[in-house]
């Protein structure tokens, strides 16, 4: 599979990227409160992992993300956690104890949480640039860009574990 390429995508692009992703995350997960839907959701699916947990990964990499966001926008060359610019280093070590209904809300709230941070950003700010701890640097853009990726990336994977589950 091919990867996308997110590099051209706008500030404005990713907002509106941002706010669809509840309701497509929604239609994907099923109706909350099913017993259908709530076990097919908690069910491990060809890549060991099931669909709650890919959205709970994309609500926990949007927050470290938007945390990130936050320090670039406000402070000169913060060092951030190097998982916020290196994917494989996000490792989640609590375990999911989520409903659809809370997921749903959770996706919710932080995808409206770093739709309006990107609406507070402004102009050359986009440039900024944070320092990854252990090195390299990653920009403001660069950090939207791959929250957008993220759950991109999360709703395609939801959707193959749940077909592989039928």
């Amino acid at each position: 599979m091919t990867r996308a390429d997110y590099s051209s995508l706008s500030p404005s692009d990713a907002q509106v990227a941002l706010r669809s992703y509840p309701r497509r995350y929604a239609a994907l997960l099923g109706e909350p409160g099913t017993e259908i839907a709530e076990s097919a959701a908690q069910q491990l699916g060809s890549d060991g992992v099931s669909a709650l947990e890919l959205a709970v990964d994309s609500i926990r990499a949007w927050t470290l993300l938007g945390r990130a966001l936050h320090q670039v926008e406000l402070t000169e060359s913060p060092v951030l956690h190097p998982a916020v610019a290196d994917p494989g280093l996000r490792q989640w070590d609590q375990p999911i104890r989520e409903d659809i209904s809370s997921v749903n809300e959770q996706i919710a709230d932080g995808a409206a949480e770093l739709a309006d941070a990107i609406a507070s950003v402004h102009g050359d700010r986009w440039n900024r640039t944070g320092i990854t701890a252990g090195g390299g640097s990653i920009t403001a853009i660069s950090i939207v860009q791959e929250a957008v990726r993220v759950g991109a990336e999360n709703l395609g994977r939801i959707e193959r574990t749940l077909a592989s589950l039928r």
